[in-house]
């Protein structure tokens, strides 16, 4: 159905009402996709193969915004998600999902923190060049990135066996680019703008972010049982 031919319904929200979507979303639940970048074939096309039922992250909930971060700080990026219930839908289909990568852990990695000082304190727009070997990657602090989800602003690098990192540029708003050579792999780097590195070691004692999703979690359950309770 076309909603320009009915446009004055479609102004009131009829068409988003529990009553006229029924127990499925537009979306109707469809499971989630996760998709491996397989490379270039030999014509330069880049291949992704769906490895989401494989690796348990095909959930079939109604899935709206994803954020993804190192939650269990191991160097690697996990992914949460969060949910659409529906008006009135049973929470254990609200709770949010929770995959951890324990699979990019096994490879060296690096991860950037940024702080402004000429550009914004949280460095949104700033470019990071980091080559080894023949490699080279390029990430972008950027602000908003899904629905109702925020990634982390922190940047990652997977550097396959790689044990350091020939040069770091960082490009910042500002226009002033900082330059870092002969890096080790699997360690954070904090940068501010000017030139100033301090390396560390990524937090070992549980990630706030995992509890605030349990947390979450139990007060959803929580809110649910008082309402039975009350009935």
């Amino acid at each position: 159905m076309s909603a320009v031919a009915h446009i004055d319904e479609y102004k009131t929200g009829k068409f988003y009402t529990d009553e006229f979507r029924g127990d499925m979303s537009w979306n109707g639940y469809e499971n989630n996709n996760l998709l491996r970048n397989e490379g270039c074939s030999e014509d330069g096309i880049p291949r992704f193969v769906d490895v989401a039922m494989a690796l348990g992250a095909d959930d079939g909930k109604d899935a709206r915004g994803v954020a993804i971060a190192d939650f269990d700080n191991d160097g690697d990026l996990d992914v949460a998600i969060n949910h659409n219930p529906g008006d009135h839908g049973p929470s254990d289909r609200a709770d949010a999902s929770y995959l951890r990568n324990d699979v990019g852990s096994s490879r060296s990695w690096l991860a950037v923190d940024l702080r402004g000082t000429e550009s914004n304190r949280d460095a949104v727009g700033a470019v990071v060049e980091v080559r080894t070997g023949e490699l080279s990657q390029l990430r972008l602090v950027s602000a908003g990135s899904s629905y109702a989800s925020q990634h982390t602003q922190r940047l990652y690098f997977g550097l396959d066996k790689h044990r350091s990192v020939d040069r770091l540029t960082v490009r910042w708003p500002s226009g002033r680019v900082d330059e870092f050579l002969n890096l080790d792999s699997n360690q954070l780097l904090r940068i501010v703008e000017g030139g100033d590195l301090v390396t560390a070691m990524l937090p070992q004692s549980e990630p706030r972010e995992v509890v605030a999703i349990a947390r979450a979690q139990e007060t959803v359950r929580g809110s649910d049982a008082e309402q039975e309770a009350g009935k």
